[in-house]
């Protein structure tokens, strides 16, 4: 594929973003790509009245024009800036390549150590795009009404100390009645997230599945459950609601009310992320989870 656009964009805070927006910049100024190829910036670090110097051959625009027609989005930051780099994107399915600034992540696929490689990677076509699954979230009652997770959905006893009481349907069959601090939702993706460490299972990121997990239940017999994609999850209150809300992805929290009814689906659009050939899954989990390698 001839390159055409690409867009950088961000968590500009982190002290090594403009590190990485250079090294990227200067790769593309030495490769001599034609004169039609763009190198995009998105322009959120200037509402913090920032004093940035980039290259010349950089163009800076909002998220929205950037994104316009880009090839690639390189996501530079961590975990967290690729999830809200989804988020912002909704159903405008570009390929994103994560730049990890620091250890490597779960999403990302690179660091600043094997940056110039994945450019490499890039440059001759010697990468995959992985199809992930989202999961879109509808809330009865709320006037925006749609909102999309890559990671997972979290239901909680918001600011009350009280038992959370949910029930939960699957495609209207009763999975469970649920009591404690709450219950995840999530993606292959999110499985290694707040879902594992609230006891759920680790997940294949290739599997088209979702998986509930109940947060400290009150119930032994309460379990994880894994589910078909194809499901449409119901969460109900019960009559002694005290207080609950809804977190997306960790990142974007809504309060809710006790006649909310919460559907959470199968998005029909998938995310889209860059996969570089000396990325391995396996590998990645054994790192973060710091699996052994001898089996006795």
């Amino acid at each position: 594929m001839k390159l055409k656009k690409i867009t950088c964009t961000g968590n500009f805070r982190k002290e090594k973003f403009f590190k990485i927006v250079d090294i990227i910049s200067n790769y593309f100024d030495a490769a001599h790509l034609s004169q039609d190829f763009k190198l995009m910036l998105t322009n959120e670090f200037e509402t913090q009245n920032q004093s940035v110097k980039v290259h010349k051959n950089i163009n800076i625009d909002t998220f929205d024009n950037c994104i316009e027609g880009s090839d690639l989005i390189f996501s530079i930051g961590g975990d967290g800036t690729i999830l809200s780099t989804v988020r912002k994107l909704s159903k405008k399915t570009v390929p994103i390549l994560g730049i990890h600034i620091g250890n490597l992540g779960f999403l990302a696929q690179s660091t600043e150590s094997t940056l110039i490689d994945a450019l490499d990677c890039i440059m001759n076509n010697d990468y995959t795009i992985q199809d992930k699954i989202l999961l879109k979230v509808k809330i009865e009652g709320d006037l925006d009404n749609k909102y999309y997770a890559f990671n997972d959905v979290v239901i909680d006893h918001g600011n009350s100390g009280r038992i959370l009481r949910t029930s939960v349907y699957n495609n209207d069959d009763h999975i469970n009645d649920y009591e404690g601090d709450g219950i995840i939702i999530c993606t292959p993706t999110g499985s290694t997230g707040y879902s594992l460490s609230s006891g759920g299972p680790i997940v294949h990121s290739d599997l088209d599945v979702m998986t509930i997990t109940p947060i400290s239940s009150h119930s032994l017999s309460a379990r994880p459950i894994v589910l078909s994609s194809n499901s449409n999850i119901k969460v109900k209150f019960s009559n002694n609601f005290t207080d609950a809300a809804l977190t997306i992805d960790g990142q974007s929290r809504i309060d809710l009310v006790e006649k909310n009814i919460i559907s959470i689906s199968k998005a029909n659009f998938n995310a889209k992320l860059v996969e570089l050939p000396f990325y391995n899954y396996m590998t990645t989990l054994k790192e973060k989870l710091h699996w052994s390698g001898n089996s006795r």
